[in-house]
């Protein structure tokens, strides 16, 4: 009986060094973990400085219009349906361009395009960063926002650089 309480005893220290063991290595990788995401450095998006300009001129010199109800609660500026009054540049032609900046956030950057031919309208929410944050279609009076695909992504970079091109013409180098 002696030899087995021994055996017990023996398999009870092996057991709690096996545990001491587990916890030491747990402790060791949480503080490994935390260390390691410390010392990261922490990456803030870089904010367009031609997007910037352009947004000032906007609110400097655009006209007072709202983004209607249903277009900012599809895009997700408005989660009750709410107007957002913005400042807007348009430009009219075959296609109409629109550029707004939401009056009550203006992180919230609209760029549109309307084909009246084809009874479509396309409308790209971005930021200061000139991340393309959502994609809002309209077919016949109907919205679908949906994620971008590979042309989505194109049209917004063509649609931001006529904007950018408009309001904040890109250095040429000296000659």
């Amino acid at each position: 009986m002696l030899r087995m309480k021994s055996s017990v005893v023996s398999s009870c220290l092996r057991l709690q060094r096996f545990r001491i063991t587990g916890a030491v290595l747990a402790i060791a990788v949480t503080l490994a973990g935390s260390l390691s995401s410390q010392s990261a450095p922490v990456t803030t998006p870089k904010k367009d400085l031609r997007l910037l300009t352009a947004v000032k001129k906007v609110v400097e010199q655009g006209h007072d219009a709202t983004l209607p109800p249903h277009i900012s609660n599809l895009l997700g500026i408005s989660p009750n349906e709410t107007a957002i009054p913005v400042k807007q540049l348009v430009t009219m032609g075959e296609l109409i361009r629109g550029f707004d900046v939401s009056q009550v956030q203006r992180d919230d950057i609209v760029i549109f395009v309307e084909d009246h031919a084809k009874n479509e309208s396309t409308f790209y929410l971005t930021s200061p960063t000139s991340r393309l944050r959502k994609l809002l279609s309209v077919r016949g009076g109907v919205g679908y926002d949906r994620k971008p695909t590979a042309g989505d992504r194109e049209a917004f970079a063509k649609e931001k650089k006529y904007w950018l091109d408009q309001l904040v013409p890109a250095k040429r180098p000296a000659r």
